[in-house]
């Protein structure tokens, strides 16, 4: 009976102590904070055929060469565009010097939605058109300016219908959208006349010590039959943000258009910005894969005559422009 009684009391003793041992484990934790998931957001339409007529309107200006008036005229067109959108805008000059033309009067065009926010995205395009077509079949036409309706109108016509989604659907998140100029007039052999819009911007950022978390470049973003690949610079250095955007794109239905395949190194606009800001950035730009080699290039139309409206498809704008939309807004409440 005595043995028994103690097995009792023991029992009872080590109870008590589970108990006050759980007590005080649940009045150590009472202050903390629960984690609170943000809401998640709709994510806004994105209407091809207003980014169609914008890649339209910046034709009709003409050749968009550094110095020249009709370069001029468009820029001034952006800047009112982004600045009724309801952005803070700031305009960077520069000079250029390329293809033996020296000191062009040159503008980088930085718009800003949520300016004080610290998590930003930067989204950017170049808006320059090329002084030459040295690709064209018609050797008589290789000195001529092309129209760059795809090499530049079509991503910054993408940007532009943006910063009207984004004034009409506000986002908890700081979005820079900037349009650098210069970038499409380099020579062949030499990989660092070529993005001079965005060298100056990486060397002279429009905020001090200006961070995004990560960024967007559209470059050939328009036209019939494009195809996207994991462009190499992209893949190497951001490829866990490349990744997610594929991932997001064909789960919108448009693997068609995002495809899962290695293409090659493009020098362009984001690697500047990656090479002297340091945050990851994606080139979403048309690079298709032949079927019979593998092999992957720049589309039939690149730096020849053949890139004006008619190569220019409203299904590719909004496709691009949509999943463009889809990453920021889902990025702003945590589910990208």
């Amino acid at each position: 009976m005595l043995n028994k009684l103690k097995r009792i009391t023991t029992y009872l003793l080590l109870l008590a102590l589970v108990v006050g041992y759980s007590s005080c484990k649940t009045d150590n934790t009472s202050d903390a904070k629960p984690v609170v998931e943000k809401p998640r957001v709709k994510v806004p339409k994105f209407n091809g055929d207003v980014a169609y007529e914008y890649t339209e309107k910046q034709l009709s200006f003409g050749h968009r060469i550094p110095g020249t008036p009709e370069h001029k005229a468009t820029k001034d067109w952006y800047v009112e565009k982004l600045k009724a959108a309801g952005a803070e805008v700031q305009v960077q000059e520069f000079k250029a010097s390329f293809l033996g033309l020296k000191d062009k009067e040159s503008y980088n065009i930085i718009a800003s939605f949520n300016p004080n926010h610290s998590h930003r995205i930067m989204l950017a395009a170049h808006w320059d058109s090329r002084l030459i077509a040295e690709k064209d079949e018609d050797k008589s036409m290789q000195d001529k300016p092309i129209m760059g309706a795809d090499d530049g109108a079509t991503g910054t016509a993408i940007l532009l219908h943006l910063a009207e989604v984004i004034q009409k659907n506000p986002i908890d998140l700081g979005v820079d959208i900037v349009l650098f100029d210069a970038e499409d007039q380099g020579d062949s052999g030499d990989n660092m006349t070529w993005c001079l819009g965005s060298q100056y911007w990486g060397n002279n950022p429009h905020t001090p010590n200006y961070k995004a978390k990560f960024g967007i470049l559209l470059d050939m973003v328009g036209s019939k039959d494009a195809q996207f690949g994991y462009e190499n610079y992209s893949l190497v250095n951001a490829g866990n943000e490349l990744k997610k955007i594929w991932k997001l794109a064909q789960g919108m239905g448009y693997s068609d258009f995002f495809q899962d395949y290695n293409g090659f190194r493009v020098m362009d606009d984001h690697f500047h910005v990656m090479e002297k800001r340091g945050f990851p950035m994606v080139d979403i730009i048309n690079m298709p894969k032949d079927v019979a080699s593998g092999d992957t290039s720049f589309g039939h139309y690149h730096h020849t005559h053949k890139d004006n409206i008619d190569i220019v498809s409203k299904r590719t704008l909004k496709v691009v422009g949509q999943v463009v939309t889809a990453v920021i807004y889902k990025e702003s409440d945590g589910s990208f």
